[in-house]
């Protein structure tokens, strides 16, 4: 169906949002012999924005809105990265340091989805094999597994198959609005626009997979209209808003070089990009009451002295003297303390005080070439010297929340306001989490960290590096009972016999991993589960 199209024929599952999960939802509804309309903004190659409400955000905690999605087929998959990442068991378990913690499902129930969801993200199924590193201290995992996808932008791939499709009705428009019947237990249509027209969208099952903050939107608009559904105002919808708190406050310095390379990215047999992360163990978070939190290695930009390597700093140097520097890099490689701190004279101290300089100096060369054919390489520095990124956990907060401000132009979302918090205790656990994979690293004379901050800097800078907004986890919120959550382990909505969510806000916890994998498993159980109850 074109874009334009605004007919309002009845199919079996109306999905809102053709980003990953909604994506995966509608393709397999459809190898399932079901019909769908799938609504997106921007579905028909141009976004349209009529009745989209603004975002207004608190603090500067959050992401900007263009940052964090995108209208169109594939939706946020064109700026996601392509880290595939599932969860740990303990995510799934009511754990005592961790208020409202807990899922209404195992994770049997996504796992044995994952195979599917990695072929549909266009990531390889199997396990690398790995090299084993050589320690026996079993209280960090050092095989932690982190797999890419091939080619994350997912609008290109599926977009051309969802045209030429039977059974998928492509709708390019802007929903507004959820109406529910007379007895507010059933959904009868949803308030669509679409190039300068409202419509109304009928099916026999509804499913919201717009995003976290999108869902939440329209369901607050839906309690505002009836103010005892979804719990009330003082109910769980729209609260214990999740994301990660990812940064540096290190470096990780290895005793022997020769071991980052168990932690560089590698390929598998099959050329997908993997790699190796270190975690604490389930035993030990639970014994020192840590949220989950996995660490890898970033290697440092050549431009910062920081990574102590003569080799480096005389590559360097002579790219900054031939202007070739900016040409060359990608503008990625990070800094410990920032470009503007670089320091010059630093440089030249690792040159003069480096007795390998020239021994390494062809090994990063070459390295370096090698990277710029193969850029998913990880620069190896010969002095095992590297940032080491942390992606933490953090803890469900009812108080870090969404609400709606006052309805806008007539047609149009109400405003939606953020207000995105980061606890003591999200603080708190990563800087822990750093003590004990020190102490490890030098008990098992692997390394060491090294600290990029004074120790009563150290929270501010975990602080000042807390920004998120893309994973939007936990404000439709799973549970065993309404008072809990918004949707039931089924991921339909409490109280709404054919209304049903899709998406990383169904999430209780969030754990380390990137949502993107678990939430497309989660949204093929839904499918299962909609094929289940659709044929009943």
């Amino acid at each position: 169906m074109t874009s334009a199209d605004t007919e309002t024929e009845t199919t079996d599952v109306c999905i809102v949002g053709a980003g990953p999960v909604g994506l995966a939802l509608a393709l397999k509804l459809e190898k399932l012999g079901f019909t769908v309309t799938l609504l997106e903004m921007g579905g028909g190659g141009a976004a349209e924005d009529a009745g989209a409400g603004d975002i207004e955000f608190t603090n500067g905690h959050h992401a900007p809105s263009m940052a964090m999605s995108r209208p169109g087929i594939g939706g946020a998959s064109a700026l996601w990265g392509g880290r595939c990442v599932a969860f740990d068991e303990l995510d799934f378990e009511a754990r005592d340091h961790v208020p409202f913690s807990g899922w209404p499902i195992s994770h049997e129930e996504l796992r044995r989805h994952y195979p599917e969801a990695l072929t549909f993200l266009n990531c390889n199924t199997g396990e690398p094999p790995f090299e084993p590193v050589g320690v026996s201290d079993g209280r960090i995992d050092t095989n932690a597994l982190e797999r890419w996808s091939r080619s994350p932008d997912l609008g290109p791939i599926y977009g051309e198959r969802l045209k030429a499709s039977r059974r998928i009705r492509l709708v390019n428009a802007t929903v507004a609005g959820i109406t529910l019947d007379a007895s507010g237990t059933r959904v009868e249509s949803l308030t669509a626009h679409s190039a300068g027209q409202e419509s109304q969208i009928t099916a026999r099952t509804f499913v919201l997979a717009g995003g976290g903050l999108e869902n939440a939107r329209l369901l607050l608009a839906l309690r505002q209209r009836r103010p005892k559904a979804l719990g009330g105002s003082d109910g769980p919808l729209g609260r214990f808003y999740q994301g990660h708190l990812t940064g540096y406050i290190a470096v990780l310095q290895f005793d022997k070089p020769r071991l980052a390379h168990h932690f560089a990215f590698n390929i598998d047999d099959e050329n997908y990009v993997f790699r190796r992360r270190l975690q604490i163990t389930p035993a030990i978070q639970a014994e020192e009451k840590l949220l989950n939190c996995v660490f890898w290695i970033d290697a440092i930009s050549v431009a910062d002295p920081v990574h102590g390597s003569g080799a480096l700093s005389l590559i360097y140097l002579f790219l900054k003297m031939f202007g070739l520097y900016r040409r060359l890099s990608n503008g990625l490689a990070p800094t410990a303390r920032g470009p503007e701190n670089i320091d010059r004279r630093q440089h030249w101290r690792n040159i003069r005080t480096d007795r390998r300089t020239a021994f390494d100096l062809f090994g990063s060369v070459l390295n370096m070439l090698e990277r710029r054919i193969e850029p998913w390489r990880t620069l190896i520095n010969p002095k095992g010297r590297y940032l080491l990124r942390y992606h933490a956990e953090q803890v469900p907060n009812p108080e870090s929340r969404v609400h709606l401000r006052s309805q806008g132009a007539a047609g149009t979302q109400a405003g939606l306001v953020v207000d995105y918090r980061v606890t003591e205790q999200d603080l708190s656990s990563v800087l822990k989490s750093h003590e004990i994979l020190d102490t490890w690293l030098r008990r098992t004379g692997l390394g060491r960290l090294e600290y990029l901050h004074d120790p009563h800097q150290r929270r501010q800078a975990v602080l000042s590096q807390a920004f998120d907004g893309y994973h939007q986890i936990g404000l439709s919120r799973m549970s065993g009972n309404p008072e809990d959550g918004v949707s039931d382990a089924d991921c339909r909505v409490h109280g709404i016999g054919n209304l049903y969510l899709a998406g990383s806000g169904l999430f209780p916890t969030g754990g380390h991993a990137n949502p993107t994998l678990p939430a497309v498993a989660l949204a093929l159980r839904l499918a299962e589960h909609l094929s289940e109850t659709l044929r009943r």
